[in-house]
């Protein structure tokens, strides 16, 4: 993968991301997906938080909801890769033989692992029956195990797919075979329209690629090891989907009751006041100012309109990756200045406009 001359941003990556003044971050290449980038421990940690809250995993859901963004990534890769098509391959051992498998995971690796969960190769392939991955490196587990069910099942032509999977030797091995039946939460985990649009950031951009400049000094790509890295925090990062997360969160609702939503609120609120603990500031307006404008880079959204008054912030936003969440990120930001617990008031809470205020208790 080349870098750009100019910024060192992987020019591939430049070429299928926008960073679009909202705060939104799209891919260029149909079907279009939104992404967000996150702190990997920070989705493990939050839905950890859940489980153990609620006494049960989740992994189910994330899984299922998943699997409609893997068969938006095979829908990208025939894009990318014109010739390359296996619906059009009668679907048995003669004309699918496991070296062809191997042979096409190969010549997408790259593009595969610069999603950041890892390096894939196939272990084993048996058309009509079976598929075995294994990934190096891997990260966010049920993200990646639904990711891999979505691709298969739009490969296979089947209705449904089961997997079992689990670490050997450090690596995530993935055994996928044919289901006769689709689950039933399939028809609600359905994964809603991008539309790029525009807001009032502006960023200073590399002139020869366009990417934010600040996004170039900040993020790595190590393909060979499927890792994205940050390089000002020494984070590990993950490529995740807005729409993927927002099917989740509306399936465990369903499943679980609004309870959920408030769990997940404290559990973000938590994991981004332990974030900013150590962070040093010179004052309330440079804070925000920074807070905002990197939540915008990482595709999580931008406010319309933000105003600071004493202990209150109040928001109104249409962008944001998920409300409530976002709305927990800046209930930690309050509690980060003022040093005192916050609660919120919604005026609106839908999925596309949330208009709130957060205030410091007394």
């Amino acid at each position: 993968m080349s870098d750009c001359k100019e910024c060192g941003f992987p020019r591939r990556m430049s070429r299928f991301l926008e960073w679009h003044s909202d705060g939104t971050v799209i891919g260029s290449v149909r079907p279009r997906i939104s992404v967000m980038f996150l702190q990997v421990d920070e989705w493990d940690t939050i839905f950890g938080d859940l489980a153990d809250a609620i006494g049960m995993p989740v992994d189910h859901v994330v899984i299922e909801a998943q699997k409609n963004i893997g068969k938006d990534l095979y829908g990208m890769v025939r894009t990318i890769y014109r010739n390359i098509n296996m619906k059009r391959i009668p679907n048995n051992r003669f004309f699918r033989p496991q070296w062809l498998a191997k042979l096409l995971v190969w010549v997408m690796r790259k593009d595969l692992a610069r999603l950041g969960a890892g390096k894939p190769r196939v272990i084993r392939y048996r058309a009509g029956e079976t598929l075995v991955l294994g990934f190096s490196n891997p990260c966010m587990t049920p993200m990646m195990v639904g990711n891999c069910l979505g691709i298969y099942e739009s490969i296979e032509k089947m209705p449904g797919s089961r997997a079992d999977y689990g670490l050997e030797n450090s690596d995530l091995v993935i055994r996928m075979s044919h289901a006769d039946e689709r689950p039933e939460s399939e028809g609600r985990l359905y994964l809603e329209e991008v539309e790029a649009g525009t807001g009032p950031l502006t960023y200073d951009r590399c002139s020869r690629c366009g990417v934010p400049l600040l996004v170039a000094r900040a993020m790595e790509w190590d393909i060979d090891r499927g890792i994205v890295g940050n390089r000002i925090n020494g984070q590990r990062e993950g490529m995740i989907s807005v729409q993927s997360v927002n099917a989740i969160l509306r399936e465990l609702e369903k499943e679980l009751g609004t309870e959920v939503v408030q769990i997940l609120y404290e559990a973000q609120k938590r994991y981004s006041g332990k974030d900013l603990r150590d962070r040093t500031f010179e004052d309330a307006g440079e804070f925000w100012d920074r807070y905002l404008a990197n939540m915008a880079l990482r595709g999580l959204g931008y406010p319309e309109q933000f105003e600071r008054t004493g202990d209150s912030v109040s928001v109104d936003i249409k962008t944001a990756y998920n409300q409530d969440l976002y709305a927990a990120r800046l209930a930690a930001g309050v509690e980060k200045m003022t040093g005192r617990e916050s609660r919120i008031e919604w005026k609106s809470r839908e999925s596309h406009h949330g208009r709130y205020a957060i205030t410091a208790g007394p």
